[in-house]
């Protein structure tokens, strides 16, 4: 099984290119995310899904497994549910500590890193999107509202991402992909798919 490791800051296009691939691939690529363990976790403890108890629950679940609980959990999934997949896009994996769990339990010749970048106006453009909109909900849907009536809390949530190592990963990259859709260089969707089809060609070669 190949691992790709789909990084990038919010609304860079990460789960939007992981979902419309696989129509046109010949194959489907399964698509996990750690967010809805974060989520059930929640729902677990018997709280609502606010952005304060969602932050109490990570914390007392990162201090009781450590930093990377989601990852695991997400990556048993993984195992209990596509063993047989050739390829798994992974995505919500922010920090080194996250990449070294996938790398040790599975090669790190199966590992790939691939981020998306995009400007941030386009990013905070893309918050109005009706596919974005469709796919947000409960607190995802709050937090969608307030960024983008203030672009400063988009700011505030790409400070906090980086500052769990995501930008050091992206650095570390074995694929980049260019989504950007307002400034220079302009990228079309459709082609920016077709690059990332030929980065999972390329994989599977």
């Amino acid at each position: 099984m190949k691992v790709l490791i789909l990084l990038g800051l919010p609304l860079s296009g990460k789960s939007t290119h992981a979902v419309k691939i696989n129509e046109i691939l010949d194959f489907e690529v399964p698509l996990v995310e750690t967010g809805p363990f974060v989520f059930k976790a929640v729902e677990e403890a018997g709280l609502e899904s606010t952005p304060n108890n969602v932050k109490q629950v990570v914390a007392k679940l990162k201090e009781e497994e450590g930093d990377t609980v989601f990852t695991v959990r997400a990556l048993n999934y993984v195992r209990d549910n596509y063993h047989d997949a050739p390829v798994v896009f992974f995505s919500g994996v922010k920090a080194r500590s996250e990449m070294e769990v996938l790398i040790d339990a599975l090669g790190k010749e199966n590992v790939y890193l691939v981020s998306f970048h995009a400007s941030f106006g386009t990013r905070h453009s893309r918050l109005t999107n009706t596919d974005r909109q469709a796919s947000s909900g409960g607190s995802k849907s709050v937090e969608d509202q307030a960024m983008a009536a203030d672009p400063a809390k988009l700011q505030l949530r790409d400070t906090k991402e980086l500052s769990y190592g995501l930008g050091e990963l992206m650095a570390l990259a074995d694929f980049v992909i260019n989504t950007e859709d307002i400034l220079w260089p302009h990228k079309k969707f459709d082609d920016t798919l077709s690059d990332f089809q030929t980065v999972i060609n390329d994989i599977l070669k």
